[in-house]
């Protein structure tokens, strides 16, 4: 046994805790005496409380154990997934593990990208087995403590769902009964996960599907303080443009109007009720500048697109063997453009945050994925310490990247700031729709070379676009900058999202060279489900589907050709093929297409079945096959998964549009996903590997657009180029099983 700090915990083991205290859900605007230690507060002051009080783990006195977990939860399970590892490491059975969300603390953060996050499919890769040593260690000081109160040798101690007992003389005691005592025991470093975990590999219950049944469960959106305030927004329709002028005091008159706040680029009304507020402020004569953007879809922005790919600098990104050479001679070349529109989130649950701050107090109930972000965001508003604000942090209604943001935070901050009470401030779908961070959109100049025989030779893509990264690279690194909510560029080493997905493929081609153009643009964008992986895998796919073509080759067969030696990624196309029927000729009017993706640390194959009736797409069947090591619950992997499909199918379909500078749909009749009963049927399969663990959160969806379009290739022999379906005059339909 070795004895370290705190600090020292938090660097070498993850931050292994225990307290012997039962902590109310963060989610709780109430408090307990006994509550952790607030962000910034260190060892001493925790040691000073009637029990320790750290990071990780809580155990009460009636033995109940919590996990205080650090990323979000937006419906993809990683606290199911991150608490059954808890269990397993405590020989406690599936359910006997409560779950807390954590407040803002360093220890939090991810280890991987040192910044307290939930995004980027991270959440198993970064914590699953950091859950597992944390639990191996709390066992081994459980059953320490036990072991000197019993007066035995910890080697005879055995764990009993909550007990530890002693077989010799059946005596025992309960994890509660010597948490304290567990707590003051140094903390081991080497102590051992279990070689059998009981739950990994199972599909487990999950905790959250019943509260949100039956209608306890609490999102953003539901939070309901004594003595709450409504908040609705409206921003400028245009992009960079400012409130010019409005008439505060006949907003005033407004029935249940409490107050009308000036924000940034936009005008808050605070009523007793959100419809009140949202009435008051439509109702309002607002008058705007006529500054900010003017782009639009039609004109300006492909222009400049095209322009970029023209005349831009680019910056090279990945340089393999002698591309330029490999582009000359005898070799076979293809050069083809491919364009991806810009994505709206569309989160089911609009932007939300509820707030309250006072002359020495902050507390912010949000639900977010960007709980480092948002609590800078807190101090340069508020102007209070870092210790004196409070996150509670509530389940989110979708994600996808959106929540990684501060702008909603920072005015519902800046709202609480001018009233005197807690303020819930409630984005309209509209203003969700219209003042997104949307996904961008991308040029790809692509080319590829074969060689005589028909082999991959080489790969060249020149991409345009704008960096995904403004609003959420760690803000650390911009110490000068004032507004955390302001996009500012990470330096161009580390800014490779929009090139993500051709950095690392799994196919080995002797000759790349990958390079971006960085455009600059008025309309905010920000990172979208599957990050640069999406739009970037339609294109290289897609493109590898017409390199096959001019080779005159299977699809698999050109494939497994390129791959090499890449064995695992053989086995997974291979079983691919085989759950696709691949060797089964397709029917006459069914196309079939396919394609794979190596992203978020795991791979994925795809393959889709179709059919076209005049203009209409018609999807028969979408199979995937997913290698992510192992997989931890094949019950919540395999929704990650389907989920997934279906967001990509919905992309195919949905674009955001801009009309001189503002965005030109507000709703779901414009930016339209797929319905429920739209969705196709799909099988997922899992392939079972050594390889470290990879994320399924979003890699579901990466290689959807390019299977879908390589099946129309294959029926039609059109080939898609360009996204959504509309631009070549296709509509996207699926056919129920």
């Amino acid at each position: 046994m070795v004895s370290a700090s705190r600090r020292d915990v938090l660097r070498l083991s993850g931050a292994l805790m225990l307290s012997a205290v039962w902590f109310r859900s963060a989610a709780r605007a109430d408090r307990v005496h006994d509550e952790p230690a607030r962000p910034g507060e260190g060892a001493a002051s925790g040691a000073a409380r009637e029990s320790p009080i750290t990071a990780w783990v809580r155990i009460s006195r009636d033995g109940s154990v919590t996990l205080i977990a650090s990323q979000s939860e937006m419906g993809q399970g990683i606290t199911t997934t991150l608490a059954a590892a808890l269990a397993d490491e405590l020989y406690l059975p599936w359910g006997r593990v409560g779950i807390e969300f954590a407040p803002y603390d360093p220890a939090y953060r991810d280890p991987v990208y040192n910044w307290m996050f939930t995004g980027n499919s991270q959440g198993s890769s970064s914590f699953y087995e950091l859950m597992r040593k944390m639990g191996a260690a709390a066992r081994e000081m459980l059953v320490a403590a036990a072991a000197t109160r019993l007066g035995v040798s910890a080697q005879e101690l055995v764990l009993d769902e909550g007990n530890i007992r002693h077989p010799g003389t059946g005596r025992k005691v309960g994890f509660g009964e010597v948490a304290a005592e567990a707590a003051r025991l140094p903390v081991p470093k080497d102590a051992r996960p279990r070689r059998d975990p009981a739950l990994a590999g199972r599909a487990l219950p999950r905790w959250d599907i019943p509260p949100k049944v039956d209608g306890s469960a609490v999102f953003g959106i539901d939070v309901k303080l004594p003595g709450m305030l409504f908040a609705a927004v409206r921003c400028a329709p245009r992009f960079g443009a400012a409130l010019a002028r409005y008439d505060a005091q006949k907003i005033r008159q407004r029935p249940g109007v409490v107050a009308v706040v000036e924000l940034p680029h936009g005008l808050a009304v605070v009523a007793h009720g959100y419809w009140e507020a949202h009435q008051a402020l439509y109702a309002a004569d607002l008058t705007w500048s006529e500054g900010g953007s003017s782009l639009s879809s039609g004109e300006g922005l492909p222009a400049i697109y095209h322009e970029s790919l023209k005349s831009g600098s680019f910056q090279t990104h990945k340089t393999v063997g002698d591309p330029v050479a490999a582009f000359t001679g005898t070799a076979r070349v293809r050069t083809a453009l491919y364009e991806l529109p810009f994505q709206a989130h569309a989160t089911m649950e609009p932007m939300n945050c509820t707030a309250q701050v006072t002359a020495d107090r902050c507390e912010i109930w949000a639900p977010t994925q960007g709980m480092e972000l948002a609590q800078n965001v807190a101090i340069q508003v508020t102007g209070l310490a870092n210790e004196r604000i409070t996150i509670h942090r509530t389940l989110l209604g979708g994600g996808f990247g959106r929540r990684l943001l501060g702008d909603f935070i920072k005015q519902a901050l800046i709202v609480a700031k001018a009233v005197d009470a807690p303020v819930k401030l409630i984005w309209s779908r509209e203003e969700d729709m219209t003042h997104d961070a949307y996904r961008p959109g991308m040029l790809h100049e692509v080319s590829g070379a074969l060689d005589p025989s028909g082999k991959l030779l080489a790969l060249r893509h020149r991409v345009v676009s704008p960096s995904h990264m403004l609003y959420i690279w760690p803000r650390g690194m911009f110490p000068d900058l004032k507004d955390w909510t302001e996009p500012a560029a990470p330096p161009a080493q580390y800014d490779t999202m929009a090139v993500e997905g051709l950095l690392a493929i799994p196919y080995e081609v002797p000759n790349q060279l990958i390079s971006q153009h960085s455009l600059a643009l008025d309309i905010p964008v920000s990172v979208w489900r599957t990050t640069g992986h999406g739009p970037n895998n339609f294109v290289l796919e897609s493109f590898i589907d017409e390199l096959a073509a001019d080779a005159g080759a299977d699809p698999i067969a050109f494939r497994r050709a390129a791959l090499g030696r890449n064995a695992r990624a053989l086995g997974l196309l291979d079983t691919l093929a085989e759950k696709a029927d691949w060797s089964r000729r397709a029917p006459r009017d069914i196309g079939r297409g396919v394609a794979l993706a190596a992203a978020f640390g795991g791979l994925v194959g795809c393959a889709a079945e179709l059919r076209v009736s005049s203009s209409e797409i018609h999807i028969q069947r979408v199979v995937e096959v997913v290698d992510c090591g192992r997989t931890l619950d094949p019950g919540i992997a395999s929704s990650n998964i389907a989920g997934g499909i279906v967001w990509g199918l919905s992309g195919m379909r949905t674009a955001m549009r801009f009309d001189n500078g503002r965005a030109a749909y507000s709703n779901f009749d414009g930016f339209e996903p797929l319905h429920l009963w739209e969705t196709p049927a799909s099988e997922v399969h899992f392939v079972q590997s050594d390889a470290p663990l990879g994320g399924t959160g979003e890699l579901g969806h990466v290689p959807v657009h390019a299977a879908i379009g390589n099946a129309l290739f294959a029926l039609t022999g059109k080939r898609v180029r360009a996204l959504p379906l509309s631009r070549s005059g296709y509509s996207l339909h699926a056919d129920r099983a």
